[in-house]
């Protein structure tokens, strides 16, 4: 409800600590999931809600000299650690906003996307797979992965959650195809392609 007085819920930022650490590498290190995206030599890969650059190194050695990479993020701080990560390699554009607008990257223009513990923390969950859709080409690949519900509710914000009822309906809203994936405990990932 909105109204005077009602606070919208906002997204979420995290602490660069809490997105690249010694748990997070040992539970999901980044060559693992971005072989699930299958990138190849030349390739454009969007990752929305980026962070710290987390994938961006390993990301840049798989797409080679003539590919692409977006890192979007709506963390200016976060941003800029993946800016010292990768330096000023001309192969990568930063984009400071949130995953479900980002008007800068071309309709149809990417290949691979990647949303690593987004949908966790973003309020409009429809408006960031609607705007994956909308960048990738057809063909293209999604990974998404979010925690799974260990907390329980009064530790959590239930407007960010990702219930598994919820994602069925998200995937109802678009023609997406979905593959198997393996899981791993403390999180849930879904790949997901945009049919030609």
């Amino acid at each position: 409800m909105e109204g005077p007085g009602v606070e919208k819920p906002q997204d979420r930022m995290c602490p660069a600590f809490t997105l690249d650490n010694r748990l997070r590498r040992w539970l999901g290190p980044p060559g693992g999931d971005l072989d699930l995206l299958d990138i190849h030599p030349g390739d454009s890969v969007a990752d929305l809600g980026a962070g710290v650059g987390y994938y961006a190194p390993e990301i840049l050695r798989r797409i080679g000299a003539q590919g692409q990479l977006f890192l979007v993020d709506l963390d200016p701080e976060n941003l800029q650690i993946a800016r010292s990560r990768v330096g000023a390699d001309p192969r990568v554009t930063f984009i400071e906003g949130a995953a479900n607008q980002v008007p800068q990257i071309p309709t149809g223009s990417v290949d691979r996307a990647l949303l690593s513990l987004v949908l966790c923390c973003m309020v409009d969950k429809s408006g960031v797979l609607r705007e994956t859709w909308r960048i990738l080409k057809p063909g293209g690949r999604t990974l998404v992965s979010y925690p799974r519900h260990l907390l329980p509710f009064r530790l959590s914000r239930r407007s960010l959650r990702v219930t598994p009822a919820l994602w069925s309906r998200l995937l109802q809203e678009l023609p997406w195809e979905t593959r198997e994936v393996p899981q791993v405990l403390p999180l849930r990932k879904h790949l997901l392609l945009k049919g030609s």
